[in-house]
């Protein structure tokens, strides 16, 4: 029988908490409100602000995927978008169940 996951820290905790948010916002953005077009400048800034996020908490987590950062130039279709939303999705939810104890009660806030 493989040993328990460790309990995650708060700071690992927080850092999920922030991604968890950050990607519902891109997933309310593409499901909700349908923006038409493409992606532009700072919208693919941000998109990679969240892969780095991403990157920097699952970068230990076997089984988890890494997030190739998009190219600032150029523009991201709605579907390039889709991809790497429910990407980034898929991974939350595979970490929350990886460490069920991030659904517990909220942790106090923390502190600078």
């Amino acid at each position: 029988m493989s040993d328990p996951l460790p309990r995650l820290g708060r700071r690992a905790i927080h850092a999920h908490s922030r991604l968890a948010r950050e990607v519902a916002a891109l997933n309310y953005l593409l499901r909700v409100a349908k923006p038409a077009g493409t992606l532009g400048e700072n919208g693919r800034r941000s998109l990679n602000d969240v892969m780095r996020a991403a990157n920097k908490l699952y970068r230990h987590e076997p089984g988890l995927p890494s997030f190739r950062l998009i190219d600032p130039i150029n523009p991201l279709t709605n579907a390039d978008i889709a991809l790497m939303v429910t990407r980034l999705i898929v991974a939350c939810q595979a970490f929350e169940q990886r460490y069920a104890h991030l659904t517990d009660a909220a942790l106090p806030p923390m502190h600078a």
